[in-house]
Parts: structure tokens; C-alpha cells; sequence
């Protein structure tokens, strides 16, 4: 039996192919939405008096997926006054709520419904005696500068 340069190129090829087949099943499966790849428990559901009762409530917050999440999510999500919206560089659903007491003059996060952020040009982390506005809403996604009890926190850009 002899090897010639065309069956090695093939045999590498092919190879080659299956490597890049096996990367691309492992690269794309990141994307899918399973229980365990969102953080998110499954809800347990119990029959009584023939109909399905859920023990816990579910919480729309730990959802965070590639695909849209399921209907019982997103009316979760609009319970709390929020929308599923896609987030970040990924593009991923999370759900988002809206602070009611948006842009209101804070200088802590118990000022607030969310978080309280320096508005304006970002100043020295650890400068004291700041005020900061309620956050609109809960994305985690942008740049902010937090304040905490008046002292300025080190600015973060998150996308």
C-alpha cells in the first residue's frame, strides 16, 4: 500500500473539517438557552384539583438568553413593570425594569428604587460629598459611575 501526497492532503482535509465541525457545535451551543446555561432553576409545577399550581413564583430577572424567552417569563418580566429587551454586545434577552423614581437626587442606592449614578463628566473615585441621580432603569449594560453613601465609586463600562 502506498501514500501519496494527494491521499495525506486529503486525509488532512478532512481532519480539518471535522475539527472546525466540532468547534462550531461547541461555539454555537453557547447560545442556546438551557436551565442550567441561564442560572435559572426550573420552576416546579404540582397538580391540585386538576389544574397546575407552581410552588415558587417565577423570576424573570435570571433570565438571560439568545432566544426569546418563553410567555410566562416576559408576563413575569411586565408585572414588574419591565420589558424583555435584547442586551450587551451579544445581543441577549434580559428582562429590564423601569424605576419609577428615575433622575430623582440620590446618594445612595437606598435613595433609590435601583442604583444612584453620578450624571455628568465621571469625577475621582473615593471623592466624597456627591450627589447622583435614581438610575431610569436595572440594564446593566453602559458606563456609570456609582455613588454609595455619597462617596463616588470608580467609573465601569459594561457592553
Amino acid at each position: 500500500m502506498t501514500i501519496n501526497n494527494s491521499s495525506l492532503k486529503l486525509m488532512f482535509n478532512n481532519i480539518a473539517v471535522f475539527i472546525v465541525a466540532i468547534f462550531t457545535v461547541f461555539w454555537l451551543s453557547a447560545c442556546s438557552v438551557s436551565p442550567s446555561s441561564t442560572g435559572q432553576t426550573q420552576t416546579p409545577v404540582k397538580e391540585v384539583n386538576g389544574s397546575e399550581q407552581r410552588n415558587t413564583p417565577i423570576d424573570p430577572l435570571a433570565y438571560q438568553g439568545c432566544v426569546y424567552p418563553p410567555s410566562e417569563m416576559v408576563q413575569a418580566c411586565a408585572a414588574q413593570n419591565g420589558a424583555f429587551s435584547q442586551q450587551g454586545r451579544r445581543g441577549c434577552y434580559q428582562c429590564v425594569l423601569s424605576y419609577a423614581d428615575a433622575g430623582k437626587v440620590c446618594q445612595d442606592a437606598s435613595d433609590c428604587q435601583g442604583t444612584c449614578e453620578h450624571k455628568g463628566e465621571f469625577v475621582a473615585a473615593g471623592l466624597s460629598k456627591q450627589v447622583g441621580q435614581c438610575a431610569t432603569d436595572s440594564s446593566p449594560f453602559g458606563c456609570r459611575q456609582v455613588i454609595k453613601k455619597g462617596v463616588a465609586q470608580p467609573a465601569i463600562c459594561v457592553d
